[in-house]
């Protein structure tokens, strides 16, 4: 991955985010899956990826004033506003786990493990990105990608040391 320069703030987002991820895959686990079947294997691999990914830009990347408090790239959580080329419009979508609930009816949401959700993960601003659905392609250009719980998260860490 590419590396900019971040902002503590969103190093220690992202930091919270893995530990976080990890913690809900686990409980996604236990709560869908009785036995190991090949669809709990591949449930595992995702989410090792993902946060393989994660911890990854992590160890590289660069903290500093004047680092950049915007999300370097699209992750579970984020909101993400994309250009769609065939229809010439804009939209937004919420990557969720699968099986969370909606919060925001104005935004669609898109699971992570959903073929428009695995597709945008990891993608960066002005990215351009082709997506495979049972309905065809989409050509999107990502324009947005916004963090909507980073002051909450670092808010709390400031006030639990």
């Amino acid at each position: 991955m590419c590396i900019g320069l971040i902002s503590r703030e969103m190093y220690d987002y992202l930091t919270w985010h893995s530990v976080e991820i990890a913690r809900k895959k686990e409980l996604l686990i236990k709560e869908l899956y009785v036995e190991e079947t090949q669809e709990s294997i591949s449930f595992n691999d995702f989410f090792k990826e993902y946060l393989d990914n994660i911890d990854n830009y992590l160890s590289t990347a660069k903290v500093g004033k004047g680092g950049s408090d915007t999300c370097p790239f699209v992750i579970i959580g984020s909101i993400v506003d994309v250009h769609d080329f065939d229809y010439n419009e804009d939209l937004q979508y919420h990557i969720v786990l699968p099986y969370e609930k909606k919060q925001d009816t104005n935004i669609d949401c898109a699971s992570c493990l959903s073929p428009l959700g695995k597709s945008l993960l990891f993608k960066r601003l002005n990215e351009n990105v082709n997506i495979q659905v049972p309905a065809g392609e989409l050509h999107y250009m990502i324009n947005k990608i916004t963090v909507p719980d980073i002051k909450a998260v670092t808010a709390s860490k400031l006030s639990n040391g």
